[in-house]
């Protein structure tokens, strides 16, 4: 312990002796003539006298500081000295004992800073006015002109890859493109297809500037959704973009397993096999039955469009009698859902969308409460859209049928403020939506409200135009009454 007291005090000695400590008696004595001095006043200079014992400039303190660093590191090869010859193992990391090392690091950090802060926004320029030049009308101009030039330039280039009569040719002109296009023109793939795009639209008209319009939109909305979240630019740096649907609070807070939370984020909930193989075994018969008795019903409904008198009259009560069959295993079949947090609901939503003017779309959607179903189903409903033939803008332009599994629907033509005649409000609203006044409806089979939905639109998706059916068969489409 003795030994390494001396060893710390030894620096601290040299230190204090290094100090400058003042002084009982004066440097510079006046002169007296009782005590002689070897020296007159006047040989004493004026500036000595005028020294004050405590100011020193900036240089004398450097040079001290330089001095305390060198006598330090001095004592330090005397200690490594000494511990070798000693046979002591070296400490590479030795102590700061003056503690100078961080406040030296400290001090070079922050004049870097100043020098950087002074050096962010200086411009060299020759002239003396405080505005800056870059934004004048000249300088602007000029940036117009370069870049009129370049683009001039890229057009002689692409005129001269189409004009190439050799592979090598287009070659050497397809290499010269994209190296002027990364140095003077770069821009992004996405822009690119974007602008051919505008201005491919500016030339189609009909269902082709509709389908233009959907891909423009779709691409559009990639580039935002990319530069977004886009990790390489510096205004994305610690921001998360999230759009989440809300969900009740009381649906939050009662769910406590693994299966509620994934239902509660809108994903589908499946039936265990290994729990539930009993009730799933019951669901397989009743789907047996209800499909024979659906098979029946589609059979005796092809008779009865043949059927006429007192065996019509029969297969009507037979009908009947199936569907009564059907709806009462059906509602046996309807069974609420149970779980270990109890009995759980599921809501499911079917929505359609449209403008008036042809463009018409649907979508269906699940999920725990009916705000979230619509809210998803909402979403979902513009990313299926349709455009649809209007004839006269009032209605169809023929008759026609459709089917889809066990629904067959019926399409006609009406005559002026005749008015809508829908089987089903769900077919009429779909009609009113994609702006039809005039149009009767007829549906045979099953009227299930999404399969009614998917037959609308494979009937409506294959009404043929007069222009589709002159473009199909080459010749001239008149009205009848023309003829």
């Amino acid at each position: 312990m003795a030994a390494i007291a001396t060893k710390l005090k030894a620096p601290w000695s040299r230190l204090l002796s290094l100090r400058l400590l003042p002084c009982s008696r004066p440097i510079y004595r006046p002169y007296s003539p009782s005590i002689p001095h070897p020296f007159t006043a006047n040989a004493v200079p004026s500036t000595l006298l005028s020294v004050r014992r405590f100011s020193v400039n900036a240089i004398n303190a450097d040079r001290v500081v330089q001095e305390l660093l060198a006598e330090v590191e001095r004592e330090k090869q005397r200690e490594r000295e000494e511990r070798q010859k000693a046979g002591l193992p070296l400490d590479e990391e030795e102590e700061d004992y003056m503690g100078v090392g961080p406040l030296i690091e400290k001090m070079e950090k922050n004049k870097q800073k100043e020098l950087d802060a002074i050096d962010q926004f200086w411009e060299p320029t020759d002239s003396e006015s405080e505005d800056d030049e870059r934004f004048s009308p000249e300088e602007t101009q000029k940036r117009l002109d370069e870049f009129e030039n370049k683009c001039k330039r890229h057009s002689e280039l692409l005129k001269n890859f189409a004009e190439a009569e050799t592979l090598d040719d287009a070659h050497k002109w397809m290499t010269k493109i994209n190296k002027f296009e990364q140095r003077h023109l770069k821009l992004p793939l996405e822009y690119r297809v974007i602008g051919d795009l505008m201005n491919r639209l500016k030339e189609t008209t009909g269902k082709e500037r509709f389908i233009l319009l959907q891909k423009l939109n779709r691409a559009i909305r990639m580039m935002e959704v990319k530069e977004a979240y886009d990790p390489n630019n510096p205004a994305n740096f610690g921001v998360i973009q999230r759009e989440q649907v809300g969900s009740p609070d009381e649906v939050v807070d009662n769910v406590g397993f693994e299966k509620e939370k994934t239902m509660i984020q809108g994903a589908d909930l499946e039936e265990d096999d290994e729990d539930f193989s009993e009730s799933k075994e019951k669901d397989d018969i009743f789907t047996e039955k209800l499909n024979a008795i659906e098979k029946k019903l589609e059979e005796k409904l092809e008779e009865l469009d043949h059927t006429f008198g007192k065996k019509g009259r029969v297969l009507e009560e037979e009908i009947k009698d199936l569907v009564e069959e059907r709806n009462y295993l059906t509602e046996r079949k309807r069974k609420p859902l149970y779980r270990k947090a109890g009995r759980l609901m599921k809501y499911t939503a079917l929505l359609a969308t449209g403008n008036y003017h042809g463009v018409i779309g649907f979508a269906k959607a699940k999920g725990p409460t009916a705000t979230i179903a619509i809210q998803k189903a909402y979403e979902k409903c513009f990313q299926n859209l349709h455009y649809v033939e209007r004839y006269e803008d009032h209605t169809i332009a023929h008759a026609i049928q459709a089917k889809y599994k066990k629904t067959k629907l019926y399409l006609w033509p009406a005559p002026m403020k005749s008015g809508m005649s829908a089987a089903v409000k769900s077919v009429e609203t779909v009609l009113c939506l994609a702006g039809f006044c005039n149009v009767k409806t007829k549906i045979i089979g099953s009227r299930n409200p999404l399969n009614v939905i998917k037959v609308l639109f494979i009937a409506l998706n294959a009404i043929e135009t007069p222009k589709d059916i002159q473009e199909k068969f080459g010749r001239t489409v008149v009205e009848t009454y023309l003829l």
